[in-house]
This record gives C-alpha cells, sequence and structure tokens, in this order.
C-alpha cells in the first residue's frame, strides 16, 4: 500500500448478539438524533428575548416526518438533472433505486421544502422553524459525513499530502480503492457544515447583529411599521429566515468548494454535476436577495 501519513485500521463492522452492523450506520443514525436534540433545545429558546412564545416540540416531530418524502423526492431529483444526459437516454431508470442514488443538495432542499409545508397546513410560522433547522441540519450534516469515515466512504481523489487518508485491513470499505491515499472530502465537508453551525449560532447572538440593517435585525423604523400592521417584531435578533437564508447559502458554497476534491469528472468550468447544480442554486439564491433588496426599499420609499 502507498505510503500515507494517516492510515487508518480497524473493523468497520461491529456485531452484537449476532446482529452486524456498520459503525457508520450507527454514527449516521447518532448525527440524525443529534441534530433533532439540537433543533429541540433551539425551538425551546427561539423567540425567548423577544417574547414570543416557544415553538412546540411536539410539532418537531410531525416536522421531521414530513421531510421525509421531501428529502427521498428531491434528492432523485437533482441526482436525475446532475446526470440528465445519461437518464435522458434511459428513463426507466429514473426511479430505479439500484441505479445511482441520491443528491445531498437535492434532499436537504426537498426536505425543506416538504417540512415548510407541513409547518404551512398545522398553521406554524414557518420563517421561525426554519431558522431552528438551519443549524441543526448543519450540524446533523457535519457528524453524518465524519460518520462516513467509519466506513471508508467519501474519498475524493489521489492525493498525496499531508493530510492524506488511506485505510488498511479487509474492510468491507465502500471505497472502490481504499488503500490509496487520498482527500478526506468526507471530513472537509464535515468541518465546513460544523463551522457553518457556529457562525449561525454567532449571528443569532452575537455582537455582530448589532452592526446588520434595522431591516435583517427587525429594528428602528423597519420595527415601527411591523408594530403599526400588528405584525410580530423580535427586536434586538435577526429577521426571522435570514439565519435559514444564510445556513443554505454556506452549505451550497461548502458543496461547490469541497466538490473539487471529489472523484467526479468534471464537466464545464472545472466543476462536475453537483457543483454545477450547487452554483445554479447559489445564482437562483442571489438573485431573490437582489429582488428583497429593491422590494424592500421601494417598500420603505
Amino acid at each position: 500500500m502507498p505510503p500515507a501519513v494517516i492510515t487508518l485500521d480497524f473493523d468497520p463492522v461491529v456485531t452484537f448478539d449476532g446482529w452486524a452492523v456498520r459503525w457508520q450506520v450507527v454514527g449516521v443514525v447518532g448525527a440524525v438524533l443529534m441534530a433533532l436534540l439540537m433543533a429541540a433545545w433551539i425551538a425551546g429558546r427561539a423567540g425567548r428575548s423577544a417574547g414570543l412564545p416557544r415553538l412546540r416540540r411536539d410539532d418537531l416531530l410531525f416536522l421531521a416526518v414530513a421531510a421525509v418524502p421531501g428529502v427521498v423526492i428531491g434528492g432523485r431529483l437533482f441526482h436525475v438533472v446532475a446526470y440528465l444526459d445519461y437518464y435522458a437516454t434511459h428513463p426507466e431508470r429514473i426511479v430505479d433505486p439500484a441505479q445511482g442514488g441520491l443528491s445531498l443538495l437535492g434532499a436537504v432542499l426537498g426536505g425543506m421544502v416538504s417540512a415548510a409545508y407541513m409547518a404551512s397546513l398545522m398553521g406554524l410560522p414557518v420563517r421561525r422553524w426554519l431558522d431552528v433547522a438551519a443549524i441543526a441540519v448543519l450540524v446533523g450534516i457535519g457528524l453524518g459525513k465524519l460518520s462516513l469515515v467509519l466506513g471508508g466512504e467519501g474519498q475524493g481523489q489521489a492525493f498525496a499530502g499531508t493530510w492524506a487518508l488511506a485505510f488498511a485491513g479487509d474492510g468491507p470499505w465502500y471505497s472502490p480503492a481504499p488503500g490509496v491515499p487520498a482527500h478526506p472530502a468526507q471530513v472537509y465537508e464535515a468541518l465546513w457544515n460544523l463551522a457553518g453551525a457556529f457562525v449561525l449560532g454567532f449571528l443569532a447572538v452575537g455582537p455582530v447583529t448589532r452592526r446588520l440593517p434595522g431591516a435583517i435585525r427587525q429594528t428602528g423604523a423597519y420595527a415601527a411599521r411591523r408594530e403599526a400592521r400588528g405584525e410580530p417584531v423580535a427586536p434586538g435578533i435577526l429577521r426571522f429566515g435570514v439565519l435559514f437564508f444564510v445556513g443554505l447559502a454556506w452549505f451550497v458554497v461548502g458543496r461547490i468548494v469541497v466538490g473539487f476534491a471529489w472523484k467526479d469528472d468534471p464537466i464545464a468550468g472545472g466543476m462536475n454535476a453537483e457543483q454545477l447544480v450547487a452554483a445554479g442554486v447559489i445564482a437562483l439564491m442571489a438573485l431573490y436577495l437582489v429582488a428583497f433588496i429593491i422590494v424592500r426599499r421601494l417598500r420603505d420609499r
């Protein structure tokens, strides 16, 4: 095996009472549970400083279940779009679960849409719940990506740097070439998303929010207009929905940046299919932001 600074050699399968389970599966389940627990904790605290009612934690269970069909459909849809040339000639394989997989970007967006739709049907504050989900989802993705190391999955291109990662032993490993030192792309993305969760937490409570415009912090003239219309105002904290927007942008940019270390073949501009789809999402978000600013300024006048 070529030399690597970081070489992992362990049994990725644990046997308990006759049952064989991969450590990676245990890690992913733990990441999902941690994300749900964090969402429940944030929901209990969200809006307290503004005197708003707490978000009901039992509603979180309904929203989590509602996110599942969006995760599956959105993940598959984005995967098909990313590899449209193939599925255009093999349309019967679009619904074949044995062919291809799910796009993480599509899964996140689809899950958010279906959960938000359920929240609107239940009469829940959608934007407040999206802010709650932003930090929790980034934590869940970060821990989930780290769990891929337990199965040798998510390795990037071959790499000879000091932090190259390789896997020894019989495995079985998910990587087709586990013994070849490669970029630990799964670790890159894990650290990126965990850092994003920290950034969102800092934005929510940190002193930097005092320097943001009143329309974002819900203070000043913006807050006065909302009060005059009888609409809820949360003074001193970010406008509801901003944390979600920033968190989503952080996640999507991470898909583009880390994507340069993946094994996927580039299609255009040195970017692979998933990166190009992510770039399209960023472009749409930028257009939305510009439109929001223009409409806000016209309304202020």
